[in-house]
């Protein structure tokens, strides 16, 4: 699994995608509520970066992503459809083609906290996260 999957399915991944060739961006929030559980799919939808997130879909394992029946965002809708070009990309072993940045937000895709550690950053994982997601442990 590629960097980029791995941080997406940590389980508490907050980061933003942008084609900079075109300028769109969209936000994306990944969580998954336990480690038996799928994962769950909102987009930023408005100004308040903390709540205006709205369910787009459901990822299932590493390689499937579906669309949700009760998203009110149309599966056409561009953040609908950057999202799953980004997880059927990345989930088919693709790195991302230079026009297209993922940026975390500064927390750790994992558990969520403030990222401060050069490296954390850089990463998307603080260093206790990264010991148990590099050990084979979400």
């Amino acid at each position: 699994m590629n960097d980029s999957l791995q941080f997406i399915l940590a389980g508490n991944a907050l980061f933003t995608v942008e084609n900079v060739a075109t300028g769109n961006r969209f936000t994306f929030k990944v969580r998954q509520p336990d480690d038996d559980k799928p994962h769950f799919v909102s987009v930023l939808t408005g100004s308040d970066n903390e709540h205006d997130y709205a369910f787009l879909g459901t990822v299932f394992d590493a390689a499937r992503y579906h669309h949700g029946r009760r998203s009110n965002i149309a599966e056409d809708a561009p953040s609908a459809k950057a999202f799953e070009w980004l997880f059927r990309h990345l989930s088919t072993g693709h790195s991302l083609p230079p026009q297209v940045r993922l940026c975390h937000c500064g927390k750790c895709g994992r558990c969520g906290k403030t990222l401060t550690v050069p490296e954390s950053v850089e990463s998307g994982f603080g260093p206790e996260c990264i010991k148990a997601i590099k050990g084979g442990r979400r």
